[in-house]
């Protein structure tokens, strides 16, 4: 994974998954404030860090949790 400014990119075949909620992003994510965790609206804000995130296998499929950027 690599980190440029407040974007995070997974390496080649890899795409990112945010931790908390299992959410399946693509290849790149820009980090800022989630509003929603898991479907639910949070109380307050969370700032978004590469650690909230990992990289897995590039699905075969998209899954359909899968967000789009």
């Amino acid at each position: 994974m690599t980190i440029d400014n407040n974007i995070i990119t997974a390496e080649e075949g890899k795409v990112l998954r945010r931790i908390s909620d299992g959410h399946i992003f693509r290849e790149s994510v820009y980090l800022g404030y989630t509003y929603y965790l898991n479907g639910e609206k949070l109380s307050e804000p969370l700032l978004e860090l590469p650690e909230h995130f990992e990289e897995i296998d590039k699905p075969e499929e998209e899954p359909e949790n899968m967000i789009m950027p």
